[in-house]
């Protein structure tokens, strides 16, 4: 069903269900209590206007790469969050997931965006220490 505005697929809320909060805490030394992750259409209308050719595929795996992340990391200068990164070898992707640090107030981690990145950029966080396999 498309968005009689926009004519874009009309989005819908998604709970990803449980974030793996053991591991997270074990790599970024966190304390995050356990919780489901959720993806806002709000946060959905963000990613895909942010990267509207690569959205529906980030979207189609969103929910894998929080419940079995490939690596994870916190970028410095990422006060309120941390990101999940999935390789999608069938899709030729790499897949980033930027999630808040808090939960929200009906007590889920919040997914702020999703988006693609290169080979690249994925050798160059892990060189510098920001993310590390999970």
């Amino acid at each position: 069903m498309n968005d009689v505005q926009t004519g874009k697929p009309k989005l819908t809320p998604l709970d990803l269900g449980p974030l793996p909060v053991a591991q997270i805490n074990g790599l970024l030394g966190l304390n995050l209590p356990a919780a489901d992750t959720h993806f806002s259409v709000k946060a959905q209308q963000h990613a895909r206007d942010r990267h509207p050719s690569a959205f529906e595929l980030c979207r189609r795996y969103v929910g894998q790469i929080v419940s079995k992340p490939d690596y994870i990391g916190r970028a410095p200068d990422q006060a309120d969050g941390f990101e999940l990164i999935g390789e999608i070898p069938g899709e030729g992707a790499i897949i980033l997931v930027a999630i808040k640090l808090r939960v929200d107030h009906m007590g889920r981690y919040i997914v702020a965006s999703t988006y693609p990145i290169d080979r690249n950029k994925l050798e160059r966080r892990l060189r510098k220490g920001f993310i590390t396999p999970a």
